[in-house]
């Protein structure tokens, strides 16, 4: 093919191609009918005077097109003369700065720092090499570097994630990976768990895990082999288990509740009105409040535990009648904290909630009679400071157990009876910590509000006007 047959056939291409621009809306639609002849004469039914017709209009609508409408016919919006470059831009800035007036903002006094620190990169090596998750990773907590860290209090805690990193559930406000068939439960993960916590030298693990309904047990065994495989490398470490609520089924929350852990904890994430749209369709307010009443029942000397999210459009009435039921299910500690948008994906924070509203729910915690409230921006389900409250409410009781054992020693004077009472008492101490709850209660609560008073000192110039 020599150059003018290729020029040709580019040309008729090109004209092929006008002729499609016929099919396009709008301005360019209303131009193109301006350049078609409105009607063919009788005599253009000769063929060649119809070819030459039709040569004569697609020239002319060549010639017409390309001196014809720009982009601005399209979008200017009725504008007879295209806006300028500045004009553009301050259009567009106006625009911008009206979005940025309508987002929520991300308060002050809820903004921290990236977690770094040597125990964090530690804990983070370990968990890759052992093939572990931990929640505070998946959850996108903002206190990993104060709870990897130990903090002020040196109480150096970590959040577990077992079972997985996929949930069979989905619930609203949670980033954690989800699917209908997670991979298969690791056989070696309570192992693997005890010899990390073990290495780590921690004094406070929360156990958590996914979801799996998937399982017939739903990982009730799992859980509680766990627990026991903990309590043999590191008998010296308090465990706290975030558990599933097992479908509600007693039969499942028992092991669980038996398998040797300090604190049982369990939560109602938001008020009962709100459950559908934060929750999964399979959990339920109701179910959950079985759960922790169900504990309680299961072993009354073990702490039981459950956590609050503010900010999904509860009202105070609302958030009084879950702590009021919380209570009434025999519930010890509560926490209340801030909800925090993972990813745009998730559920809308409906409002930042003020730290002197946090304050106020921790006084309402302990009139309600609450053992602890850990209330504030940046407290979640497993927060190192609650922590550190808790190991001391544990150390008491600890203490208390083994002066009630050696008063029993003293009076029965023999050594022999000293092991045999020794051991009674020590099983029986717990249940006579309901006489030393409210010396328990007061330690606490003096602890907790010199806590939050230096909190607030320190952040009190960044808070925002009320």
């Amino acid at each position: 093919m020599n150059a003018l047959s290729l020029g040709r056939t580019t040309a008729a291409k090109q004209q092929q191609r006008l002729l499609a621009a016929w099919r396009i809306p709008g301005a360019l639609r209303a131009f193109a009918s301006e350049t078609t002849p409105s009607s063919s004469s009788p005599s253009d039914s000769n063929n060649n005077n119809k070819g030459k017709g039709q040569a004569r209009s697609r020239t002319e609508f060549a010639s017409r097109l390309k001196n014809g409408p720009g982009f601005a016919d399209f979008v200017g919006g009725g504008l007879k003369d295209p806006l300028t470059t500045d004009e553009l831009l301050a259009k567009v800035g106006t625009a911008a700065a009206g979005r940025e007036r309508a987002r929520v903002r991300l308060p002050q006094w809820l903004k921290t720092e990236i977690p770094t620190g040597g125990n964090v990169t530690k804990i983070r090596k370990t968990l890759r090499d052992l093939k572990l998750h931990t929640v505070c990773e998946e959850a996108r907590c903002p206190n990993m570097s104060e709870c990897w860290g130990g903090g002020k209090h040196g109480t150096a805690t970590a959040t577990i994630m077992i079972m997985g990193d996929t949930c069979t559930r989905g619930c609203r406000f949670c980033s954690v990976k989800t699917s209908r068939a997670p991979a298969p439960l690791d056989p070696m993960e309570p192992e693997n768990v005890a010899t990390a916590l073990a290495a780590w030298a921690l004094d406070y693990v929360v156990l958590t895990s996914v979801d799996r309904d998937d399982l017939p047990d739903f990982g009730s065994a799992h859980f509680a082999q766990t627990v026991r495989s903990i309590r043999e490398r590191a008998p010296q470490m308090m465990i706290e288990c975030l558990t599933p609520d097992f479908l509600g089924r007693a039969d499942l929350i028992e092991p669980v509740a038996l398998s040797g852990l300090d604190v049982y904890a369990h939560n109602i994430e938001s008020v009962e009105r709100l459950q559908g749209a934060v929750r999964d369709y399979r959990a339920k307010y109701a179910q959950s409040m079985f759960v922790l009443e169900h504990v309680k029942k299961t072993k009354p000397t073990l702490l039981t535990k459950s956590s609050i999210m503010l900010g999904f459009g509860e009202t105070d009435e609302e958030v009084l009648q879950t702590m009021r039921d919380l209570r009434t299910a025999g519930v010890d500690i509560v926490t209340l904290g801030q909800y925090m948008r993972p990813t745009k994906r998730h559920m809308k924070v409906h409002e930042y909630v003020t730290p002197d509203r946090f304050a106020h729910w921790e006084s309402v915690g302990n009139q309600l009679g609450f053992l602890y409230t850990a209330s504030g921006p940046l407290v979640r389900s497993s927060y190192k400071a609650g922590e550190f409250f808790i190991k001391e409410i544990l150390q008491k009781r600890s203490d208390a157990a083994a002066a009630i054992a050696a008063a029993a020693a003293a009076k029965t004077g023999g050594s022999s009876s000293l092991a045999a009472g020794s051991e009674n008492q020590l099983q029986g101490s717990a249940s006579s910590s309901t006489t030393t709850t409210a010396s328990m209660r007061d330690i606490a609560a003096t602890i907790a509000t010199e806590e939050r008073k230096k909190i607030e000192a320190s952040s009190s110039s960044e808070r925002a006007p009320l």
